[in-house]
């Protein structure tokens, strides 16, 4: 049966950010009921990239501690040659964004949410999806409202998240872009997102800026960016973009986060056909789980300018300046 929903996330068994791996079991456990109890076919697609070897597998960790997620959960093992081979910045650790295209190019759902593993989903997001209303050509967005540490995710429920006393901070969302926490919550029909091949793999110097890069790809290509009327809520946690902004330096591209200050609202991109690694020689490790070997052949040109447009302008209308994002 082809899912209702493929809910796309990527990670390795590293402890970033600290308790990475509590986070993560516990976002995906919250979001897997809810959309069970509202009857909403989905899958996970975990992407793990460049997995340390001394370490057991997300996956397998995912499956002994969650096992009712049952065959809702699928695995991806990039080798770890992929991080050496695409990475342009010496000091960028993990190509999330890449990662997130290896998900994307194999999720097998009508619609296709990309999310990152502290994201929980709020009861609109969820009722939302149940309703079955995806457009076509359309970039759904979603307010993010940042939970404070501290907070009890023992029993994590709706009422917790809503309760006003737990937030600290909102990242509101404007149009035309509804830019702000981009990458938390980007949700779009899925051959509408292969349409655009995924995100930026043309600039692989920086995490910072490369989700909203991909709302200017959207915008500019005709697409419809929109609110879903409901937040998502994230789990304040040391390590995050928020919390380290200071090692993202405005001046240069070799800092941890990439350069903040990089055009991504004024330029686009063009992925080649092969996006996702798609020429990547998969190899089964179980039912559940497969692994890209390292290939040449998959990994994307070291530059490639003419794959860059400036200025971002939607069809049939004006430029956007940066005033206006």
């Amino acid at each position: 049966m082809t899912p209702t929903l493929s809910i796309v996330v990527t990670g390795r068994n590293d402890g970033y950010g600290g308790d990475f791996n509590g986070r993560l079991l516990r976002t995906l456990a919250f979001n897997h009921d809810r959309l069970t109890e509202r009857g909403v076919p989905h899958e996970i697609v975990l992407v793990e990239w460049a997995p340390p070897a001394d370490r057991p597998q997300l996956g397998a960790l995912v499956r002994e501690s969650l096992p009712n997620l049952g065959s809702a959960l699928t695995a991806y093992l990039v080798d770890p040659r992929y991080q050496e081979a695409c990475s342009l910045n010496p000091k960028l650790s993990y190509l999330e964004f890449l990662a997130k295209n290896v998900g994307i190019r194999r999720a097998k759902g009508r619609a296709v949410l990309v999310t990152n593993t502290d994201i929980y989903l709020g009861r609109g997001v969820v009722d939302a999806m149940a309703s079955g209303v995806i457009d076509p050509r359309t970039v759904y967005r979603a307010t993010r409202v940042d939970v404070k540490l501290g907070a009890d995710e023992s029993h994590v429920h709706w009422d917790l998240l809503e309760d006003a006393r737990n937030h600290t901070t909102y990242k509101t969302i404007q149009p035309p872009l509804y830019a702000g926490g981009s990458g938390d919550f980007i949700l779009v029909e899925r051959d509408s997102l292969h349409a655009l091949r995924g995100f930026n793999e043309v600039y692989r110097l920086a995490r910072v800026g490369i989700d909203v890069n991909f709302l200017v790809k959207a915008y500019s290509s005709g697409y419809h960016i929109a609110d879903i009327g409901s937040p998502v809520y994230h789990t304040s946690h040391v390590g995050s973009f928020r919390t380290t902004k200071n090692v993202a330096s405005a001046e240069t591209a070799e800092a941890a986060w990439g350069r903040r200050g990089w055009p991504s609202r004024q330029v686009i991109y063009d992925n080649t056909d092969a996006w996702g690694l798609r020429d990547a020689p998969e190899r089964r490790v179980d039912a559940q789980t497969t692994w890209l070997d390292f290939s040449w052949d998959a990994v994307p040109p070291l530059v490639d300018l003419r794959r860059l447009v400036l200025p971002a302008a939607r069809v049939g209308q004006a430029t956007l300046s940066a005033e206006s994002v």
